[in-house]
């Protein structure tokens, strides 16, 4: 038996070293990574040299820039692409890893611009921002994604859908990204799993604040409201321009009334362009708007090109006046009415007071909904704003890094800040959810709900960072109660946080419990995270295990399949191939490489036990046929999911293949065979679109020889040089209950005859 244990570690210790690449030097520049963070460069090289291309989703504060780095050092010239407002935080990082990379924004290839540098592989951070297709930024995106990998960097890479982490894969798998399923998606996305550690504060449960008063009456005026003015090619947005009305107020009165000043600007601009005989379109309309969303008034007219019927801008005119009206009419109510703004600013300093020590961050999705609270508390000490446009303090307007060094000097690296100087509210929009380290604050207040979920953990993770307090809290200012009705958004909060949870996993609670999670936490036990779902944490959780079963290399068995057998309640086997596949039957289904590794790894983990000959036998030949046909697939060009692109391109090429001179058709059957075969693999969504393209055109039969020559050149050169050899089996473990005696010999038996 002890021969058998020994070689079933050898087997697991095979199957982990398939699977999982070695660790790299922990060294980077002057950090130090941490074994958590190398088994995530790990498996981001090997999933780089498969796909083309990783996805590293983890949560905030566990260092996703350092891990970047760590592979960017690799490469001869790497490029970033992150958000204006990062720039600085990614200077420092490549300066402590000792790691340089040419930098482009986002905002940048919003506005088209493409880098002036070669690169040889991108990393984007905060890649949830190209979740939507067809923006320019997406398709510049898609443009250099073609040319070279891409990481990509996101704690909260799906938002809304499955969709918008399907957007993201795809720069680098293609439109497959699109047809997979969710539990085929989470295989995609890189998390580690951490089981008790420290290094990040506790996050408490999220609490309500509740505020006692009745806004109906401006909510029934809000619901009165005549649409807006249509625009020449606008539909009937009333549903639309209500929902955000009542989102603006649920965050507070001074949002809601900045809307309405709003409207009143817009129709006061198609007013001067009717006295002028015209009319505008949406893009006239937002080219009106200047500094601080001001109107220049007196010059819109001159920026309307359309002139419609007099009929027509008389209806235009009447559309305008009963808004006009209408808008008026809740302005008064408002007017009239108590401000439950008053009520909101003095649960906010209820909270200071009870927290005179902690370091607190407020947030909202409306620069008006700051400046009120700020306005209101900016004479209480240690009282700051920003805003995108502005920063301030009481004393008056200050630099944008001197407000965050009063607000978090250790985080922001500062030194000490004399208490007189200390900023401990910092009242800011969402500006500073995203790559801002501040866990000197220990408190989190939401002033409203944001549309996305994924806002609020990205909120909380400001502060949650190595060397923050013990607990992070976190309040949300609950909005009114009859707006909360209308815009169902806790619940529709929670809708999309489980679906992100089913594919992604889970992390920190962002929102406080419902009713229903309480009657769950009552009635259920304290089950394992992830053991019910089909998400990325528990192929992070699979690869721990594996990384467990690590050992130094024996070199004598390198080249040769090792074959263990492990006790476990349900017969089958398990075997790892060289290309780091895992393939598995269990009891009598057929081989499968993509079954869960909730149902592998316990299988494997049994005590060792020998496995009779038939049964070693049996395996052997189930695991061939599996192998064999998957390289006849690839060789044929048989492929599982074929989207509209690859379906051009394939349609094609069997159409040249017909149509080529016979004396030039063995060598374009040459470019044929290497083009299908490329096609097997994942390709960037740009190469895909490029081969599509290409395929639209018709070449004559003469021509078809270049024809493909050309469209071998649109693959990178990574997937149209590469050689690859078929896999070999490196591990087989078979798995089953312990025959007896006289069992063992009756199979052997029947497998003899």
């Amino acid at each position: 038996m002890p021969l058998t244990n020994a070689k079933l570690r050898a087997a697991r210790a095979a199957v982990a070293a398939a699977y999982l690449d070695a660790l790299g030097d922990p060294a980077l520049g002057e950090i130090v990574l941490r074994t958590d963070q190398r088994h995530i460069v790990a498996r981001a090289e090997r999933a780089l040299r498969r796909d083309g291309g990783c996805m590293i989703a983890e949560d905030v504060g566990r260092g996703k820039t350092f891990i970047a780095l760590a592979l960017a050092r690799r490469w001869r010239a790497p490029l970033i692409v992150i958000p204006a407002s990062l720039r600085a935080t990614w200077d420092v990082a490549m300066r402590r890893a000792g790691v340089r990379c040419a930098v482009i924004t986002h905002e940048a290839l919003s506005r088209g611009a493409l880098p002036i540098v070669p690169f040889d592989a991108i990393i984007v951070d905060e890649s949830h921002h190209f979740r939507t297709l067809r923006t320019r930024r997406h398709e510049a995106l898609v443009e250099l994604a073609s040319a070279a990998p891409v990481v990509l960097l996101s704690a909260t890479p799906l938002q809304n859908r499955t969709r918008d982490l399907a957007a993201q894969l795809a720069l680098y798998l293609g439109e497959v990204a699109f047809s997979l399923a969710p539990a085929e998606l989470a295989r995609y996305v890189i998390r580690g799993v951490y089981d008790g550690d420290d290094l990040l504060p506790i996050v408490a449960q999220p609490e309500w604040i509740s505020l006692d008063f009745d806004d109906g009456c401006v909510l029934r005026a809000l619901l009165d409201l005549t649409p807006p003015a249509p625009l020449l090619d606008s539909g009937d947005g009333r549903v639309l321009t209500i929902i955000g009305l009542v989102r603006a107020w649920a965050s507070s009165r001074a949002a809601l009334s900045a809307r309405l000043r709003s409207r009143l600007r817009l129709a006061t601009a198609i007013e001067q362009g009717i006295d002028a005989g015209r009319a505008p379109t949406r893009r006239e309309a937002r080219e009106w708007h200047g500094e601080a969303d001001a109107i220049q008034l007196g010059f819109a007219s001159l920026l309307m090109e359309s002139t419609p019927s007099t009929a027509s801008l008389g209806a235009l005119r009447n559309a305008v006046d009963r808004e006009r009206d209408s808008v008026d009419r809740l302005t008064t109510i408002l007017r009239e009415t108590e401000d439950p703004d008053d009520a909101r600013i003095c649960a906010v300093r209820t909270l200071r007071t009870a927290n005179p020590r902690a370091r607190i961050l407020a947030f909202s999705e409306f620069a008006s909904t700051i400046h009120a609270y700020y306005r209101a508390l900016q004479l209480d000490r240690g009282v700051g704003m920003l805003t995108a446009r502005e920063a301030r303090i009481a004393s008056g307007p200050i630099g944008r890094d001197e407000l965050l060094a009063r607000f978090a000097p250790v985080a922001q690296h500062a030194g000490h800040v004399p208490a007189h100087h200390a900023v401990t509210l910092l009242l800011t929009t969402d500006l500073l959810s995203e790559g801002v380290n501040l866990q000197d604050a220990s408190i989190v207040v939401h002033l409203d709900l944001p549309w996305n979920p994924a806002r609020l953990a990205q909120r909380v993770g400001r502060l949650r960072r190595p060397g923050g307090a013990s607990t992070v809290r976190s309040f949300l200012l609950a909005p009114p109660a009859r707006a909360e009705a209308l815009l169902d958004a806790d619940a529709r909060l929670r809708r999309k946080l489980t679906s992100a949870e089913h594919v992604i996993g889970g992390s920190f609670a962002v929102l406080p419990m419902s009713r229903a999670d309480r009657m769950r936490a009552a009635t259920t036990a304290n089950v394992q995270r992830g053991s019910t779902l089909q998400n990325a944490d528990v192929w992070g959780a699979f690869a721990g295990t594996l990384a467990a079963w690590r050992r130094p290399t024996d070199p004598r068995t390198e080249t040769r399949c090792i074959v263990a057998a492990a006790r476990a309640p349900q017969p089958g086997w398990f075997a790892a191939l060289s290309d780091g596949t895992i393939v598995a039957q269990i009891v009598e289904r057929e081989p499968d490489d993509e079954l869960s590794p909730l149902v592998v790894a316990p299988l494997l983990e049994g005590e060792a036990r020998i496995p009779s000959q038939n049964e070693v036998a049996r395996a052997h030949d189930a695991l061939r046929a599996w192998v064999l046909a998957r390289e006849l697939a690839r060789t044929c060009g048989v492929r599982t999911h074929v989207g509209p692109l690859c379906g051009r391109v394939l349609a094609r090429l069997a159409h040249a293949a017909r149509a080529v001179p016979r004396d030039a058709r063995a060598h374009a059957l040459e470019h044929i065979g290497r083009l299908r075969t490329a096609l097997q693999q994942p390709l960037p969504l740009g190469v895909e679109q490029a081969l599509a393209t290409h395929a639209d055109t018709a070449p004559a039969s003469t021509e078809i020889l270049g024809w493909l020559e050309r469209a071998e050149h649109l693959i990178p050169d990574r997937e149209r040089t590469s050689t690859r050899e078929p896999a070999r089996v490196v591990a087989l473990i078979l798995v089953g209950p312990c025959l007896s005696a006289a069992a063992s010999e009756a199979l052997e038996n029947t497998g003899r005859a």
